[in-house]
């Protein structure tokens, strides 16, 4: 479980440090705790989306 917490967060700081800065679709946001706030939405989307799909596959 801690590694998986630990790979998360190093792919949450990168995926911050690399945020588009003149993308229209979708600002930067440049306060960590928003970043993160809305990264572990994606990630929950991601996750929702993924086991939806598995579980349509399985039927």
């Amino acid at each position: 479980m801690m590694l998986w917490k630990a790979r998360h967060l190093g792919n949450a700081v990168w995926l911050y440090l690399n945020q588009s800065l003149f993308c229209s679709q979708t600002p930067a946001l440049w306060r960590p705790n928003q970043f993160w706030y809305a990264y572990r939405i994606r990630l929950l989307e991601a996750c929702w989306l993924k086991s939806v799909s598995q579980s349509h596959s399985n039927h």
